[in-house]
């Protein structure tokens, strides 16, 4: 009985180890991502597929067809952007993702050295305005429901926000060699992590998921994240995987985001961001850009 004690024991100590391990590795990255962010810009491309409503006009409808209500229809969209990341609020804690598009459908729609600097610059102003109106870059070129700031998701398990929440082991996996560590997470209290704007109102929702670890330094390297309007399926569903490497600059950024949204248990949108070539800019007047790493 004794020896079975020692050994539940050993178990509890080991997991709440682990998890402390977790929590100083994805609170020192989201300290060095918090940090460095707002000084890189980098190159977004985002293909999107989206159902979309059938069309409202009336035309003639002949035959069997007439007999059917109007079908919605699945869209597709690419878009190229100059991607990077400001600093909202009075605080200047806040991060939120920033673009200008420079390509959509395979079109150019900006010069590419122009976006650049307009981003740069938008990202140093102090008009928080400004940078608002920039959030729903992507919305202008037709998206319906675009994803937006799920490439600062590491920054959920900052040192301020972390306790909030429950991390439980998952399970040990080899990817490419590398040993990681899974572990679950989910939101206990504090207000709720994600935002989803359904036309004016807002729906705040609670997240859960997963972090995938380096079984050397529990870095992360990819952060799975769900989030339900309702326990039974019903309502808005949104999931996201981001996949993060470290940079030439000391901090993760983000390589890839995969993104759905479900209502009803059907799928009505699916994203793939994928990100590439960040370069640190100088904060100055003139804005400079640093080597590409």
């Amino acid at each position: 009985m004794r020896a079975l004690l020692f050994f539940f024991l050993t178990l509890a100590l080991r997991a709440d180890e682990r998890t402390q391990k977790l929590i100083d590795g994805l609170s020192k990255q989201a300290a060095a991502f918090q940090k460095i962010a707002p000084e890189m810009l980098g190159r977004e491309t985002l293909h999107q597929r989206f159902l979309k409503p059938p069309r409202r006009r009336f035309h003639p409808r002949i035959g069997e067809a007439a007999k059917k209500p109007p079908q919605p229809t699945w869209q597709e969209r690419d878009i190229i952007s100059e991607y990077g990341f400001a600093a909202l609020g009075d605080n200047r804690q806040e991060l939120h993702e920033m673009r200008r598009v420079i390509a959509v459908d395979g079109h150019i729609v900006e010069d590419e050295k122009q976006a650049q600097d307009s981003l740069a610059k938008l990202i140093m102003a102090s008009d928080d305005q400004r940078k608002r109106l920039a959030l729903k870059q992507l919305e202008k070129y037709g998206l319906h429901g675009a994803a937006v700031d799920f490439g600062q998701l590491l920054l959920l398990f900052n040192r301020r926000d972390v306790e909030r929440y429950e991390f439980t082991f998952s399970s040990s996996q080899q990817v490419d060699g590398l040993p990681l560590t899974v572990f679950r997470y989910k939101q206990l209290d504090g207000p709720e992590a994600m935002t989803v704007f359904e036309g004016d109102k807002l729906v705040r929702l609670r997240v859960e998921g997963e972090v995938w670890v380096r079984g050397d330094n529990y870095a992360p390297v990819r952060i799975t994240l769900v989030a339900n309007q309702d326990e039974t399926g019903a309502g808005l569903r949104e999931e996201a995987t981001v996949e993060y490497v470290m940079s030439a600059y000391g901090a993760l950024l983000p390589s890839t985001i995969d993104q759905r949204e479900l209502r009803d248990g059907q799928v009505m949108l699916e994203s793939k961001f994928v990100y590439a070539n960040f370069q640190k800019f100088q904060t100055s007047s003139d804005v400079k850009f640093g080597d590409v790493p």
